[in-house]
């Protein structure tokens, strides 16, 4: 039961939620010219499919995938805004400190019993969207990722990195991800691809996320900005003395 467990959290970890349709083109209001990434996720065995987009505009990203609570990236300023769209409120924390906290969590020690997750880079390449991706392994028991990272000129080198940071702890066994989630926070490039695989009891449970598609493209401007009332919960800085 323990074993089933660590495989099922992984696979919450690398699994998204269902997600609203990409973003148009067309709308009312400001348009933006914005960079479009969309990428397909397909799990296996049920055969479930969506869609999301990556929509970036100058220094600032945002995945359309997150409902109700979701991330605006700026990647210039080096800053996470965390926008509740229930609660109608937004909080803007800096990178530098998003790593920091994520760093304390992965040194909380682990039980013996646990092992950490491995990360490894292949010599392996293929080319993806016009340009060459490579592979990276993540590997826990039989639990097993593979990665195609690149660095692609329409995508922020280190959006990825800033997404991989700012991401919800989801479970308590974020300690045996040390050494992955150090590599990927600090990765300088985009998945173009993404395939797990989570054996479980008689089958195998097949994650994949695959980019279809880069494109430059307008957007509604208000896809990247807080929406106007929202209160803002970012802590002010301490009067000088």
């Amino acid at each position: 039961m323990t074993r089933r467990f660590v495989l099922f959290a992984l696979a919450i970890c690398v699994a998204c939620k269902p997600s609203p349709p990409p973003a148009k083109p067309a709308g009312a209001g400001p348009q933006v010219r914005a960079t479009v990434v969309t990428i397909r996720t397909t799990v296996r065995p049920e055969n479930k499919v969506w869609v999301r987009n990556l929509v970036i505009a100058g220094d600032r990203a945002r995945d359309t995938g997150e409902l109700d609570t979701w991330r605006l990236y700026d990647t210039k300023a080096e800053t996470v805004t965390f926008v509740d769209d229930v609660a109608r409120t937004s909080r803007t924390e800096a990178l530098a400190r998003l790593v920091a906290q994520r760093e304390e969590l992965l040194q909380k020690p682990l039980p013996a019993h646990y092992s950490r997750a491995t990360f490894k880079r292949t010599k392996e390449r293929r080319a993806l969207q016009g340009v060459t991706a490579e592979q990276a392994l993540i590997e826990a028991g039989t639990y097993r990722r593979e990665l195609w990272l690149a660095e692609h000129p329409s995508i922020p080198r280190g959006l990825f990195g800033m997404m991989q940071a700012s991401e919800p702890s989801s479970t308590p066994l974020v300690p045996m991800m040390r050494t992955v989630d150090e590599a990927l926070m600090s990765a300088r490039g985009f998945p173009l691809a993404d395939r797990a695989t989570i054996p479980l009891g008689d089958q195998t449970i097949i994650i994949e996320r695959d980019v279809l598609r880069i494109v430059l493209q307008p957007v509604s401007a208000s896809l990247l900005a807080v929406p106007a009332g929202y209160r803002d919960l970012t802590p002010k800085p301490k009067p000088a003395k």
